[in-house]
């Protein structure tokens, strides 16, 4: 992806990046997030606040982990895993980052949003 195009997407507001999550993810079923080499998926939030945050494609998560996190890798996951994975995200208390920005600014959601958000956009393909 060309840079000013990546620049292009990260300086969408907050909604207009989750809508380019949604639709996204929906059309090529994998979704980005963030791990430590253990495999423990970064989190980000204020108080008793466990978000996770999750990208629609690769090269803005790598963004990300430039800098404080340059430790981490990306992980791919697929849109099945993803949806399944959301129940219990959801019993766990977890919320969804989705789409932050280099600041980390994002749309939060319960993680039964997203998987309806998501279900919802993919029968719109059928």
């Amino acid at each position: 992806m060309h840079i000013k195009q990546l620049e292009s997407v990260f300086n969408l507001d907050s909604k207009e990046r989750y809508g380019y999550l949604i639709r996204k993810v929906a059309d090529f079923e994998v979704i980005f997030l963030i791990t430590d080499k253990q495999g423990k998926y970064v989190t980000c939030g204020f108080d008793n606040e466990k978000i996770i945050p999750v990208w629609p494609e690769l090269e803005f998560a790598q963004e990300l982990i430039k800098g404080d996190w340059e430790k981490f890798i990306v992980k791919k996951i697929t849109l099945i895993n993803f949806i399944n994975w959301m129940d219990k995200l959801e019993m766990e208390n977890y919320l969804i980052g989705g789409f932050p920005n280099q600041k980390l600014n994002s749309i939060v959601v319960k993680p039964t949003e997203i998987k309806n958000h998501l279900i919802f956009e993919c029968q719109q393909y059928e």
